[in-house]
């Protein structure tokens, strides 16, 4: 379970400004609907693979109820609580053999290392609760995400069974 004197933690994006990274929990569903909704066209067809204006009601309760072991998502926000904005979230699920991981990060916050930052927290958070392996599959022209899994070292391939898709894997 989560340790709560750990949470939240304070962070600088590269250029200095200050924001805090937490565990979601249930009564983040609106907030992160609304971030969800405020990412650009692009960005959010990058993190829903397809066009979707809004994700249905029962895709964000399964956002929002992760069981901190298995299932976990990382929020990055500015601002303070309740008022507080998300500006990214990373999450993975699966079993503890292999989790899918994904990430969305908000375009006005893209290329200041909120992105990287959350990612370490949560392959280590990951790698703690047993978790060997995550992979990601994601769009080859979605140039930030190809980024982030070089820099996290990450094993990148393009998929099998869609040549517009990459697959990036990492054993914790």
């Amino acid at each position: 379970m989560i340790k709560e004197a750990t949470w939240p933690r304070p962070f600088q994006t590269r250029d200095g400004k200050t924001y805090w990274v937490r565990p979601i929990t249930a009564e983040d569903l609106d907030r992160d609907r609304r971030f969800i909704k405020g990412l650009s066209e692009t960005s959010r067809y990058n993190r829903m693979m397809g066009l979707m204006p809004e994700p249905p009601q029962s895709m964000l309760e399964d956002f929002v109820h992760v069981d901190y072991e298995h299932s976990m998502a990382l929020v990055a926000y500015a601002g303070h609580p309740p008022n507080e904005t998300f500006i990214a979230v990373a999450r993975y699920g699966g079993s503890e053999e292999d989790c899918e991981f994904a990430i969305a990060v908000a375009d006005e916050w893209q290329s200041h290392g909120v992105g990287t930052t959350l990612a370490h927290l949560l392959f280590e958070y990951a790698k703690a609760h047993g978790v060997r392996r995550l992979h990601a599959t994601f769009f080859t022209r979605n140039n930030q995400m190809l980024g982030l899994a070089h820099e996290l070292r990450m094993s990148v391939h393009r998929s099998e069974s869609d040549s517009a898709l990459l697959e990036a894997s990492q054993t914790l």
